[in-house]
């Protein structure tokens, strides 16, 4: 990623004086770590990053799926006793949360380094889901990654 973003992610919007100057005081902020606490967010920057558990050429920014999008990833969710049955098959044919997130987060790179003055950038992924009749199809999912001063968020255009 280019070095454009910060590496401090505590931004305030109540303290950024071109914010407080147009608009005042904010009456509340909901902050990425609060989303992340509260589910709305999926904190997935260690895979994202170029660290140890993370990827080549990953982010150097907090990466975070949005909670819908976590959904259709996360392929190894139990939790439900009623399961998609996409799930339980795509983990017979060797599918996992993991290779799905990185599938996500590697296109996401990709759009990004394509387009380094954008905040916003679209992007594809085919993704195994399921069809009707519970067979599974490849899907195309239209992904939104937006980028600002807390770190890159990664979701479904309607998520935002």
């Amino acid at each position: 990623m280019p070095d454009r973003f910060p590496t401090d992610t505590t931004s305030d919007p109540a303290g950024d004086p071109a914010t407080t100057d147009l608009f005042g005081n904010p009456i509340s902020v909901y902050t990425r770590a609060q989303a992340v606490a509260d589910g709305v967010l999926v904190d997935v920057t260690a895979w994202a990053s170029t660290g140890r558990d993370g990827m080549l050429g990953g982010f150097t920014v907090p990466v975070a799926f949005t909670h819908t999008v976590w959904a259709v990833i996360d392929i190894d969710a139990r939790d439900n006793p009623h399961e998609p049955r996409w799930r339980t098959r795509g983990r017979q044919r060797g599918e996992s949360t993991r290779g799905r997130a990185h599938d996500v987060l590697w296109l996401a790179a990709v759009a990004a380094r394509c387009a380094p003055d954008r905040d916003i950038v679209r992007y594809a992924v085919l993704m195994t889901m399921e069809g009707a009749g519970g067979t599974l199809v490849q899907k195309t999912l239209r992904i939104e990654a937006r980028i600002d001063g807390d770190g890159v968020t990664i979701g479904f255009p309607e998520d935002f």
